[in-house]
C-alpha cells in the first residue's frame, strides 16, 4: 500500500516562510502598474458617489484621485520581515492552541480514569465489608477465603485507592 506522508507543523512552517517574501516580492512588484492608474470620483443623477478608472459620461463633473503609491522600495525589506514576523508569530500562535488542547484532552481522560477507579474501589470496599466475609475468586475460578489479615489488607488497599482516586 502506497501511503502519503502527512505534513508536519515544521514543514508547513518552512513553506510559509519560503512563500512569505516571494508573495511580498509579487506584490512590490505590482505597486509601479497600480500608481499609473487613474481614478475618478463624481455623483451620479441619483447621488450615488461613483468611484471608476474610466471618466465620467458627458460633462459631469469629476474629481481624479491619485491612488496611494505603496511602500518606497526602501521599505520593502522591513515589509518582508514584518510580514516573516507576522507568520511566525501565527504559527508560533496555532502550536499552542494545539498543546493546549492536547493538554486539556489528557487532563479530561485522566479525571474520568480516576472517576472509574473511585468508583471500582468503593465497590470492592464495601464488598469486602459487607458481602466477601473473605472469600475471594481466584483468576482460575476457584474460591478461596482470606485470611483476617489477608482482609484487613485488602480493605486497607481499598481505602488507600479512594484516597487517591475520590477527589
Amino acid at each position: 500500500m502506497n501511503q502519503r506522508s502527512q505534513p508536519t507543523d515544521s514543514t508547513d512552517r518552512r513553506l510559509a516562510l519560503l512563500l512569505a517574501p516571494a508573495l511580498a516580492g509579487a506584490w512590490l512588484a505590482c505597486t509601479p502598474a497600480r500608481t499609473l492608474a487613474q481614478l475618478y470620483r463624481w455623483v451620479d443623477e441619483t447621488g450615488t458617489t461613483v468611484y471608476s478608472q474610466l471618466p465620467p459620461p458627458g460633462s459631469t463633473p469629476a474629481a481624479t484621485i491619485k491612488p496611494d503609491a505603496g511602500p518606497k522600495p526602501d521599505q520593502g525589506a522591513a515589509a518582508m520581515e514584518q510580514l516573516r514576523d507576522q507568520v511566525a508569530e501565527d504559527f508560533d500562535h496555532r502550536d499552542q492552541q494545539a498543546r493546549d488542547a492536547q493538554a486539556a484532552g489528557k487532563q479530561a481522560a485522566e479525571q474520568a480514569a480516576r472517576q472509574t477507579n473511585c468508583e471500582a474501589a468503593r465497590k470492592n470496599l464495601e464488598t469486602l465489608k459487607n458481602h466477601g466475609g473473605g472469600r475471594l475468586r481466584t483468576p482460575d475460578g476457584k474460591t478461596g477465603f482470606l485470611s483476617k489479615d489477608d482482609l484487613a489488607a485488602q480493605q486497607a488497599q481499598a481505602h488507600k485507592q479512594i484516597e487517591d482516586n475520590c477527589r
